[in-house]
């Protein structure tokens, strides 16, 4: 026989475990995930030509420094001027896949982002920060040194 009490208990509870999973999955999705998802859309509307880190992250950050293929803690440090546990929080230290975009406020790195080459390449710009109100980068194919990828604008642009 059926009881009711206990279909009930099962109906209630369903749904509050449904929020429980998507609450959890949700602390899955960071912000970075977002930013670099957000530089590609960027990348791709653009014909794969033009990436603005300023329209595409909101969040408060003065410059952007760049860390190319199998950086590690000390190469952080003397790119930022400032101790950051490149080798513990990213996987820099070991892809060639990606380029760490490390956004900078008062000396804190307040947000990074482990970006796909692939979708637009930072990784020519390898220890070096750019500021926010310069952070447009355009896509080179034959550029003067290194190899196809985004570079800043006004250095494109020979301005």
């Amino acid at each position: 026989m059926v009881n009711m009490q206990d279909i009930w208990r099962v109906e209630f509870w369903k749904p509050c475990y449904i929020l429980i999973m998507l609450l959890g999955w949700s602390g899955c999705y960071s912000s970075s995930m977002g930013i670099s998802e957000s530089i590609a859309q960027y990348f791709q509307s653009s014909g794969r030509t033009l990436v603005n880190l300023d329209e595409i992250v909101t969040i408060p950050w003065d410059r952007v420094c760049i860390l190319g293929p199998y950086s590690d803690n000390a190469a952080a440090t003397v790119t930022l001027g400032f101790p950051w546990d490149a080798e513990h929080q990213t996987t820099i230290v070991t892809s060639d896949s990606i380029a760490l975009l490390l956004f900078v406020k008062d000396m804190n790195v307040v947000e990074f982002v482990e970006h796909p080459r692939i979708d637009g390449d930072f990784a020519n710009l390898s220890r070096q920060c750019i500021l926010r109100e310069k952070a447009v980068f355009t896509h080179q194919t034959n550029p003067k040194k290194g190899w196809p990828g985004l570079f800043p604008k006004d250095v494109s642009s020979g301005r």
